[in-house]
């Protein structure tokens, strides 16, 4: 295919060029190409093409399960939430399928979600209310029984969370939602510009993507107990899509914020609302797995995986960090294998400076979502009110040699890097100003944290993947990646970072080109 009449990212804007791609590679890129005898012509119009862009960091099924959900987002009290699932029953059919609901926060929900004041109003449904960060869930008594958990007063969280959630197809009606959501996924993930993206699902992703049609890159992650039976290394191809890949071993440290979980050097701030009750004695909760995580990246390091390791608490990453400084000293002792991709911490919400440098010194990248910063706003000052300035700390890693790889966490945030962009730009949702401003990121360096490594301009024998966009390059008014001017004080000129923000998150990409086919396009 050749792609007509093209601008590439410069530092002033630039004559149109021609892209030719070839054998699922960019075999050329000029001013001068002409189509060779049959070759399809794309004309662009002169378009901006920038690299496709990845969302590091989705959980597909429980996104894809999202189109049929109820939404319990944005409800501020359990009373509220009773009502929707009221509300909800009585609209369906008697006998029908088990009733899913995700969105709800601790930190944002006042009062004490009971497994007895669901029954109340489930009777004998199964109801299951997934926590908006993924982290735990509400459940009534049928529910409890069919996914095999014991009677208990009210939520299930973490580990025995992350358990039951690969058995939720077990319940009636679940699983034919599953593969009519993940098509809805990809054509949803391609109107963004997405190209790629890395399956975190608590499943056996392998499997389930060998028999997928799949229409964008996809890397399948593996937890621990799928760890021996992995068809090999991390970017072994799996299926005959061409497109997906094995990915990393994905290893959850600690909570979340939103569920008051996560683990850290200083115990929360609770108000002593009904429901409130401190995890971990109030500092939030080390996964088991952290138990003896050195070995566990051992294992995954022998056969050939890279790893990414959920962090979200300061002390948590500290023990990750720990974790793969120990693993580093055994590969240099004589331990097999070696670092494919480098090692990843996934979050990286809460760090100390120490832990920053340390990031910097192992090689170890940041896996970062920054739409959950708009929503962790206030929670953070309220729980965390210590420490809030140490978190989401995007210039702080960029500055100290940490790579940033850019992503969602879906169904925690959307499938949309231009939310995402525009996040860490501006970092904030509302009218208030910027919030820790000192940590903003320039438009191109978050552009650059969501291409996978292939930068800001496609350039020769890179992935013939590609977004094409609408953006004002001939002096028509500030681009999309227009550098954000700084103030005295050396932070970005709020008026400006707030239109920059506004710019991006109005994007709409004209078309989306994987693997040297057009798999979307406006």
């Amino acid at each position: 295919m050749l792609v007509r009449d093209l601008r590439l990212l410069s530092p002033s804007p630039a004559s149109p060029v021609s892209i030719r791609l070839r054998d699922e590679v960019i075999a050329e890129i000029g001013a001068d190409l002409v189509p060779s005898p049959g070759e399809e012509v794309l004309e662009a119009g002169g378009a901006l093409a920038v690299p496709g862009l990845w969302d590091h960091h989705v959980h597909v099924g429980q996104t894809a399960q999202g189109y049929a959900r109820l939404d319990t987002s944005g409800l501020a009290s359990v009373d509220e939430v009773l009502r929707e699932v009221a509300s909800a029953i009585a609209s369906r059919p008697a006998g029908a399928e088990a009733l899913i609901g995700f969105g709800h926060r601790l930190v944002d929900m006042a009062g004490d979600p009971t497994v007895a004041g669901l029954d109340a109003v489930a009777g004998e449904l199964p109801v299951v209310l997934i926590g908006g960060d993924a982290h735990h869930a509400w459940m009534s008594s049928a529910a409890l029984r069919a996914l095999g958990l014991p009677p208990r007063r009210g939520i299930v969280a973490e580990d025995e969370w992350f358990d039951a959630v690969a058995h939720l197809d077990d319940l009636p009606g679940v699983a034919a939602h599953l593969e009519a959501g993940v098509g809805k996924l990809q054509e949803n993930a391609l109107a963004r510009g997405i190209v790629g993206l890395t399956d975190m699902e608590w499943a056996d992703n392998a499997s389930l993507w060998a028999r997928r049609e799949a229409r964008i890159r996809v890397r399948t992650a593996t937890y621990a107990s799928g760890l021996d039976g992995v068809p090999g290394p991390t970017g072994t191809p799996i299926g005959g899509s061409g497109l997906v890949t094995m990915g990393p071993l994905k290893v959850i440290a600690d909570g979340s914020l939103g569920s008051r979980s996560a683990y850290c050097r200083h115990p929360y701030a609770f108000s002593g609302e009904a429901g409130a009750h401190p995890l971990g004695g109030g500092y939030g909760v080390l996964s088991h797995m952290a138990d003896d995580l050195a070995a566990l990246l051992a294992r995954a390091d022998a056969r050939g995986l890279e790893v990414a390791v959920h962090a979200i608490g300061d002390a948590a990453a500290a023990v990750v960090l720990d974790a793969l400084e120990e693993a580093a000293a055994g590969r240099e002792n004589g331990g097999v294998g070696g670092r494919r991709g480098g090692p990843r911490i996934e979050h990286a919400q809460l760090l100390a400076d120490e832990d920053v440098a340390r990031m910097a010194a192992l090689g170890v990248l940041a896996s970062v979502q920054p739409a959950h910063l708009l929503d962790d706003r206030d929670p953070t000052e309220e729980v965390w009110p210590g420490d809030a300035q140490r978190s989401y700390r995007f210039r702080d890693l960029l500055d100290a040699g940490v790579d940033l790889l850019m992503g969602s966490d879906s169904p925690v945030a959307p499938v949309d890097p231009w939310l995402a962009l525009s996040a860490a730009v501006h970092r904030s949702a509302d009218g208030r100003e910027a919030w820790f401003p000192a940590q903003q990121l320039q438009p191109l360096e978050a552009l650059a944290a969501s291409t996978d490594g292939a930068g800001v301009r496609p350039v020769v024998e890179a992935h013939a993947d590609l977004v094409l966009l609408e953006d004002p390059v001939d002096g028509e008014g500030p681009g999309l990646f227009t550098d954000v001017p700084r103030g005295a004080d050396g932070v970005f000129v709020e008026s400006a970072a707030r239109e920059a923000a506004a710019r991006l998150r109005e994007v709409r990409p004209l078309a989306t080109i994987v693997d040297g086919r057009i798999a979307f396009s406006r």
